[in-house]
């Protein structure tokens, strides 16, 4: 669509509403010329058709694009467009907005709003928990009525279903909503497919992923297509470099099927070294357009919950034709960097195909790197340990720019044939893990560089400086701990850096870590270079994952260009839109992820109701104290189940009671037991152990 149309649109209804005839004459278009971005515009909730035909801007109407949310307990919520605070909303009129929903609403009082208008729902499907019952009618007929409750806890309304297709109670369906909820009509829905019982630890996890619009089966024309490539094997080599003698291979994780990327490494005759970072070339198998890329685009990224993959891509690309599995010719796209004194000094990008040589993994490398000579094959073990002191001569350069390292590490579990945790602990980044990280900073970084000097359109991966009040609250918060430090309004990345390592030995490091990174904008994804805060870098963008996300495919489809001498500048315009859309689809993925893993640590900690446990407070609230134990499970101690009469202190983050005299402060060690772990709400309470005070030796301000 053209763009100039659109913002022809846009600026002549300024403050004005206008008929389509005379928007056309102030545009001195045809009319039909603009139906289709109109269209467009008020599906984006750009502006708004009133009810007498005439188009306004939101604004000029008194309506706020948002996005409709809900609390836990489902109370609504709008979030308006422009990141203004969420607030409360009611719904008065006919329509009812489910979570994600694109809707228009009015002020009503400060912090509340009125639902105007839903402008285009979020979801046309969601998994539910069916119940089904035989009811009997009045002359004794018995019938069967289906119910399904959302799996989303927080959509309120329940679902008459149609049929409960084969279903018992308690089984979890994919519905197709037939009729979203109104003021007095229930929402309509028929069954799609059954993800499994509710007991089914797996059917969960799939429920969540489809809750969060990642589909965990691929519609049949994606799925076809990866079929027929699959059957492909004889590589297109032309014009390609081949790189197949160079000595490289892959570093994963133990169950990684998806190898995106691989590594190599060559002193050169004046001593600097030359960084082979080879990725796999998606973009050869999946073009623009196809039905695989439009499901990928669709998806923006594969997701990762425990036990469970939904990828972005078929597996017939993701696990076999794209992935740079041992002892096959693969095609890749190599990024061949120059590296002197841990600076990148030169660089080269070629199309090439490659041949990795061993599949390792990080245990693999950090046993070699712990002394284990044996770890693995001893034709890599030079090479090994050449690459651990390059990644630590970039880590260097890189901490001296200011880079912060936050190092808060995820939750992993150990999981039984049933999906079931046995074992929940943090996730181990040893040398290995760093290394792989730091030599696909510096392929990200590299490309993005060159991107940018090229003037190649682009989505790049940014991140932004701090808002100042953001940072000026995160001084108050370290100084209510004893920790007096100057920010500034703009502080410079080396200086929360600086917080990070003065309190990296304390018992509350986990929770100013949190709060740093709390302090920060969230990483996106934008049309533009504007840098990389917290890498301290001008030019980054994801290059090294076209795999498992979609704005790294298109950047190697820009590169490709750039590569092959193509044009580039017509493709500019939908970057922005790509890169809002991206950034849209990683978050959400990002909120799933998140309550898969509260669901896991729920579900683990359900079996040891009753058990003790050692952990450090992590956050203070007035309602209590949250506790992470050692394993990076977290939960409540309400201030009710506390002997005595607490009072918040906000500024030094602890309750304190007067008498006696007792304080819990952020990061003092306290000794808990499991009170209740429930699943379906994905929430764990403790209760402090009988006699139990906290350790507070290392607190960084006194209890006074």
């Amino acid at each position: 669509m053209n763009s100039s149309v659109r913002e022809a649109i846009l600026d002549a209804l300024g403050g004005a509403t206008l008929s389509a005839s005379e928007l056309a004459a102030r545009c001195n278009l045809p009319a039909a010329q603009l139906r289709a971005p109109l269209e467009a515009l008020c599906a984006e909730g750009r502006i708004v058709l009133t009810r007498k035909k005439r188009y306004a801007l939101p604004q000029t109407v008194g309506l706020i694009p948002a996005r409709a949310s809900a609390q836990r307990n489902g109370a609504p919520l709008a979030c308006p467009l422009d990141g203004a605070p969420a607030m409360r909303m009611r719904e008065r009129g006919g329509e009812r907005a489910l979570p994600d929903d694109l809707i228009f609403v009015r002020l009503y009082g400060a912090e509340e709003c009125e639902l105007a208008q839903v402008v285009a729902r979020a979801h046309a499907q969601l998994p539910a928990y069916l119940r089904i019952e035989t009811r009997r009618g009045r002359r004794g007929a018995a019938r069967t009525a289906v119910t399904g409750v959302p799996c989303d806890r927080r959509i309120r309304h329940l679902v008459e279903v149609d049929d409960a297709g084969g279903a018992h109670s308690d089984d979890i369906a994919l519905l197709a909503i037939d009729r979203y909820p109104e003021r007095g009509e229930p929402m309509r829905a028929h069954v799609v497919r059954l993800l499994g019982a509710k007991s089914d630890m797996r059917a969960r996890l799939a429920a969540i992923a489809e809750s969060h619009d990642f589909p965990t089966a691929f519609p049949d024309g994606a799925r076809r297509q990866a079929e027929r490539l699959s059957e492909r094997r004889d590589l297109d080599c032309a014009g390609r470099e081949d790189l197949r003698g160079l000595l490289l291979f892959t570093i994963d994780g133990p169950f990684s099927k998806d190898f995106d990327d691989a590594v190599s490494l060559e002193r050169l005759a004046d001593g600097a070294w030359r960084l082979g970072v080879p990725i796999a070339d998606v973009s050869h198998y999946v073009r623009p357009g196809s039905p695989i890329d439009r499901e990928a685009r669709e998806r923006g990224t594969s997701l990762y919950l425990p036990g469970l993959t939904v990828p972005m891509l078929p597996e017939a690309l993701s696990n076999d034709l794209c992935s740079l599995q041992p002892d096959a010719d693969r095609l890749a796209m190599s990024a061949l960097m120059v590296v002197r004194e841990g600076r990148i000094v030169d660089h080269r990008l070629v199309r090439s195909v490659i041949r990795s040589r061993a599949r390792l993994t990080y245990d693999d490398v950090n046993r070699l790197f712990d002394g284990e000579s044996d770890a693995v094959d001893s034709s890599l073990r030079e090479t090994l340990l050449d690459m651990r002191a390059l990644a630590h001569a970039l880590r260097q350069r890189r901490a001296a720019a200011g880079a912060i390292d936050l190092d808060l590490p995820e939750s992993e579990f150990t999981l039984d044939e049933a999906n079931v945790p046995t074992d929940v602990f943090p996730a181990p980044r040893g040398d290995a893990e760093r290394l792989i990280e730091e030599f696909m900073l510096a392929a990200n970084a590299t490309v993005a560089a060159l991107a940018r000097d090229t003037g190649t359109p682009l989505i790049y991966r940014v991140h932004e400086k701090p808002d100042p009040d953001r940072v000026r609250a995160l001084s108050a918060f370290l100084a209510g701990l004893g920790l007096n430090v100057r920010l500034g309004g703009a502080a410079h990345p080396g200086l929360l850096q600086d917080v990070i390592e003065r309190t990296r030995d304390l018992p509350a490091a986990g929770a100013v870590a949190r709060m740093v990174l709390r302090s920060m904008q969230r990483a996106r994804y934008a049309d533009q270079p504007l840098g990389h805060y917290a890498l301290a870098m001008r030019d980054y963008c994801h290059f090294t994952s076209p795999i498992r996300r979609y704005p790294d495919l298109t950047v190697h489809r820009m590169l490709g260009r750039l590569i092959d001498g193509a044009p580039t500048a017509a493709l500019a315009g939908g970057m922005a839109a790509l890169a809002d859309q991206c950034s849209a689809r990683e978050q959400e993925a990002a909120l799933a992820e998140r309550e898969a893993d509260d669901l896991m640590k729920a579900r683990y900690m359900a079996d040891r109701v009753g058990e003790s446990f050692e952990g450090a407070i992590s956050n203070v609230v007035d309602w209590g104290f949250y506790v992470m134990l050692d394993n990076g499970v977290e939960g409540l101690v309400h201030v009710a189940s506390l002997a005595g009469r607490f009072s918040f202190d906000p500024d030094h983050c602890r309750l304190v009671c007067a008498s006696p005299r007792r304080i819990y402060a952020l990061g003092d060690r306290v000794r808990v037991r499991v009170e209740r772990a429930d699943v379906e709400r994905m929430e764990i309470d403790f209760a402090l152990c009988e006699g139990e005070s906290p350790s507070a030796a290392d607190r960084l301000s006194p209890p006074s």
